[in-house]
């Protein structure tokens, strides 16, 4: 931890280049050190906040019909919903809107991204003792959420070639056949290459925000991430388990 801790210190002594937001939005790829230290010095989350709303619109409108049918598939192993129930479901997953995908789905991000911003601010400023404003911390998930959704444009064209949401650049491509009804499965879909490298990024961010050490920051980052999918997977398994469809580990 020691040679960690004196390159942090090393790097936040260094002067810090005035980025554009384009331009620190870019280094999260690549040098997300300097990149948020560049954000640190003047945060600003209206510009990432638009990209990151664009970009879910467009992803999670090109793959509803997709989620639509895989959902459609794991309600027709229930044991509790009604035929006409499930005809319906099988009508809407052919025809499912754009528009209406994508709207939901710039909800849920921003709505997780304020959600993991205060557990974040939080975790980081009572359990790791570090100070920052909200808007930072918010802007460093915002950022870091960038990563998976560019992963997830990635995606898309094994997704069209699978015909099917449930391909992975993770462990669960080891899971062949697998879905949302097994938890491993889940678990193992959720932290894939490209959440583990936000997670990762987030973490440099966090440090850079709140003042303190790298190990800290990526704590912090893996925690609340952990706690997020885990919550995720909890919701699911619970209202899969009221439509009658059997939840296992596997």
């Amino acid at each position: 931890m020691e040679p960690n801790n004196q390159t942090d210190a090393a790097v936040a002594t260094q002067p810090v280049a005035q980025k554009s937001i384009w331009s620190i939005m870019v280094g999260i790829f690549h040098a997300p050190t300097e990149a948020f230290a560049a954000f640190s010095k003047k945060p600003g989350i209206l510009m990432p906040l638009i990209v990151l709303i664009i970009v879910s619109f467009i992803m999670v409108g090109l793959t509803t019909p997709y989620q639509a049918r895989a959902q459609y598939d794991m309600m027709k192993q229930s044991t509790v919903l009604p035929q006409e129930a499930l005809d319906r479901m099988g009508e809407d997953a052919k025809n499912p809107s754009f528009i209406k995908g994508g709207g939901f789905g710039v909800i849920f991000v921003v709505f997780a991204s304020l959600i993991s911003a205060l557990v974040v601010w939080f975790v980081g400023s009572f359990f790791f003792g570090g100070t920052a404003k909200f808007t930072a911390v918010w802007g460093i998930g915002i950022l870091a959420m960038l990563i998976p959704m560019v992963g997830g444009l990635l995606r898309l064209p094994m997704v069209i070639a699978k015909d099917s949401i449930l391909v992975s650049y993770g462990l669960a491509a080891f899971m062949p056949g697998g879905d949302f009804t097994s938890i491993l499965f889940s678990l193992l879909y959720y932290l894939d290459i490209f959440a583990i490298w936000s997670l990762i990024v987030a973490g440099i961010g966090y440090a850079a925000v709140f003042g303190f050490s790298r190990g800290k920051g990526i704590a912090t980052s893996a925690i609340v991430s952990l706690l997020f999918i885990m919550f995720m997977i909890s919701l699911t398994a619970v209202g899969m388990s009221f439509a009658g469809v059997e939840i296992s580990f596997m």
